[in-house]
């Protein structure tokens, strides 16, 4: 578990402690380029990028946050203000298998043994176009998709698949979803919506040694004439009180849209990608932080 001084009470100082620490076990190195001007660091820029969608703020800003948070600014080693263009520029550089990583690098600090894990789907809107303008138009509105896979227990995102228009079925990411959780950890269950309700899915989950727990679409029909081999043996162990649990995927999704917003700013597609890998950044270091409080609030206890 990622700790830190009881004296660190700002949120600001224990998101940056994390965030460092997050990088420095991923051993990802200061500077990119020997021969680039080494005025900010990878790290530093990784951090100010996750802050900026902590803050739901544009990129202008968000760098007019920064010069009156002159403490935070501190705590990063800034010499100086990066321009706006700088942290935009920084945002399509970094590579998405970087960010992918330090997602899962989360639970492989905070989870050492088998991980309870879920699997949901959310939409993001675009805000470039007002509701009433859409509906006068008669335009379509556009959402970006993300599907997470999670640890219940923490409520820790590990693994994120994002797909942009058209946007298909639940189902059809799943096995993109389930590998990238098993490459990260193996959970010893996989509870999932009705709407992941096939033969395939139970087979994959349980050909790992994971148990599935999956309600079918017709509840009221007998196991005999349930089809499937997995499915049925999925009906006769199904346990209301682990599959309930797979509503904390509901309330992770509920926080990202409070906190930082239900909108994405960018306007590609690539860009729209890392926003929210960004934002998932911010939701695990916003929890490890909570966790890390909980337990030394319990420690402090006599």
């Amino acid at each position: 578990m990622v700790s830190f001084g009881h004296s660190m009470k700002n949120k600001y100082q224990r998101m940056i402690s994390v965030m460092r620490q997050i990088l420095k076990k991923m051993h990802i190195p200061l500077y990119l380029h020997t021969k680039s001007k080494h005025v900010f660091s990878v790290h530093q820029h990784i951090v100010m990028l996750v802050l900026r969608q902590y803050e739901s703020k544009s990129y202008e800003s968000f760098v007019e946050w920064l010069q009156i948070a002159t403490e935070v600014t501190r705590i990063l080693g800034l010499s100086t203000i990066p321009h706006y263009t700088t942290l935009q520029k920084a945002a399509a550089r970094l590579s998405n298998i970087l960010l992918h990583v330090a997602i899962g690098r989360f639970i492989s600090i905070a989870c050492p043994g088998k991980i309870f894990a879920g699997a949901d789907a959310t939409g993001f809107e675009d805000r470039h176009c007002t509701p009433y303008y859409t509906w006068r138009a008669q335009i379509r509105r556009s959402y970006t998709k993300l599907s997470a896979g999670s640890d219940m227990n923490t409520q820790l995102i590990c693994a994120v698949v994002i797909q942009h228009h058209p946007v298909s079925h639940d189902v059809k990411h799943f096995s993109e979803i389930f590998r990238h959780i098993l490459s990260v950890r193996i959970p010893w269950i996989m509870v999932l919506d009705l709407g992941y309700d096939a033969e395939w899915v139970h087979q994959m989950i349980r050909e790992n040694n994971v148990l599935s727990m999956i309600p079918v679409r017709k509840r009221d029909c007998p196991i005999h004439r349930t089809h499937g081999r997995y499915r049925k043996q999925m009906r006769r162990e199904f346990d209301e009180s682990l599959y309930h649990q797979r509503n904390k995927c509901e309330t992770i999704f509920s926080v990202i849209k409070r906190k930082f917003g239900s909108e994405i700013k960018s306007y590609n597609d690539s860009m729209k990608e890392k926003e929210l890998l960004y934002r998932i950044l911010a939701y695990n270091c916003h929890r490890m932080c909570m966790i890390s409080c909980l337990l030394w609030m319990i420690s402090r206890k006599p």
